[in-house]
């Protein structure tokens, strides 16, 4: 079962399984979780990345929310037609246009914020 505790400075491994990627480890540098709801910043120490992921949410269920979050932040959020490996599970995200510019510095924050109440209204009993 995926954990739900993690904090900055902790280790995480992602890979990209459609691509061939094995696994590598990550440092979370930024982290924000909501519920089932979870969102990372990470670095390899030369490069930042980041994803947005819902535990035990089905693809169809994803697609949803996606399509209701961008609705309600106005600005285009899609479920990632890519599969990642994060920390021994493998998910789809959620992705959305994001530039490290002072315009884009709170999509990140807001977007999760979003979906977690989108999931709640969806999955009531999960983010209890």
């Amino acid at each position: 079962m995926f954990k739900l505790d993690w904090e900055v400075g902790d280790k995480i491994s992602i890979g990209w399984p459609d691509h061939q990627r094995a696994p590598q480890t990550f440092e979370l540098v930024e982290v924000q979780i909501k519920g089932p709801v979870f969102r990372g910043r990470v670095t390899d120490g030369q490069k930042e990345g980041g994803f947005l992921i819902i535990t035990g949410c089905p693809d169809v269920v994803l697609e949803q929310i996606a399509e209701e979050a961008s609705a309600e932040v106005g600005f285009k959020v899609i479920a990632s037609s890519l599969r990642c490996f994060v920390d021994s599970e493998i998910f789809r995200s959620l992705d959305y246009e994001w530039y490290p510019t002072p315009e884009y510095a709170e999509r990140p924050k807001e977007l999760t914020c979003v979906v977690s109440e989108i999931v709640s209204r969806i999955f009531p009993s999960e983010t209890n």
